[in-house]
């Protein structure tokens, strides 16, 4: 289709409208001067317009882009939730006094004192149940997390990159515990460790208590929102731990409360804040650097 615009030069005068001199008065500049102007429209005649302006057919080829999709539900992820609920249903019937008494740690000293003069639980297979429940259940909230941040479902969403995540964050948990009892050992507090572990059994069964719905609402709903509510539910968890660690510590050591506050810090809130700020960084710049 080819346009066809004429162009013309005329020559028109324009005349001042004649109000006072005052307002328009020069005496360098006549009061009237020829001045070119480009008329377009007004020159083209009737039958230089293109009566139609439909093309006979696009000419070129079409290449769909591949629809991305964000499905990330996978019938096994919702056999591991099922998995959690069994998990905490069984340890509830099965223990119900030493579930309860897990749970009443956060209260104070005197649930911790009473749950370590009748039971260990570095030696009951409730705590270590509620464990491996925890690490699953963290490592499947941080697969999803990646697939949502990537945008990348094949190469997050498969049980493979499933198993690489679950052995970074047991390694994660077993790091934390051996970094406890490596300064409980070095400072010959072995009453304090038991405390300590304790607290750590009972906010992590907290934890999972409540990343239970949140996981299941981020696989059906797979946004933004649910993460940033998990990163806040795991956020909360690592100040629980940090305020009832120091607390059941001074009960059973004389450390300087200011030095117990600065250990628990390099073990509860940097880790967990480097490794969320590294993530965000990874998959919003594609470098953590």
């Amino acid at each position: 289709m080819q346009n066809i615009i004429y162009f013309c030069s005329a020559k028109q005068e324009i005349f001042m409208p004649q109000y006072p001199d005052i307002f328009y008065q020069n005496p360098f500049v006549e009061t009237v001067q020829p001045v070119d102007t480009m008329r377009v429209v007004d020159s083209l005649p009737c039958d230089s317009v293109v009566p139609s302006f439909i093309t006979s057919g696009f000419k070129g080829t079409l290449h769909p882009l591949p629809r991305m999709s964000y499905e990330i539900l996978e019938g096994w992820n919702l056999a591991l939730l099922g998995l959690m609920l069994l998990l905490i249903v069984l340890n509830k019937q099965l223990y119900p006094r030493q579930f309860r008494q897990e749970l009443s740690v956060p209260g104070g000293v005197a649930h911790t004192n009473q749950l370590l003069r009748e039971w260990n639980p570095m030696r009951s297979f409730l705590c270590m149940s509620f464990t491996l429940g925890y690490i699953l259940l963290m490592t499947l909230f941080i697969q999803k997390s990646c697939v949502i941040l990537s945008h990348d479902v094949l190469q997050y969403n498969g049980l493979r990159m499933f198993g690489i995540l679950g052995a970074v964050t047991a390694a994660w948990v077993l790091l934390r515990h051996s970094t406890l009892r490596f300064t409980n050992w070095i400072f010959d507090t072995h009453d304090t460790f038991d405390r300590q572990m304790t607290v750590q059994y009972s906010v992590s069964i907290f934890t999972l208590f409540a990343m239970v719905p949140v996981t299941l609402l981020l696989l059906y709903n797979p946004t933004k929102y649910f993460i940033w509510i998990g990163l806040a539910v795991i956020s909360v968890a690592a100040i629980l731990r940090l305020v009832m660690g120091i607390l059941e510590t001074r009960v059973s050591t004389k450390i300087p409360t200011f030095y117990i506050f600065l250990y628990f810090c390099a073990l509860e809130i940097a880790p967990v804040a480097t490794l969320v700020t590294a993530g965000l960084r990874y998959f919003s710049h594609g470098s953590v650097f």
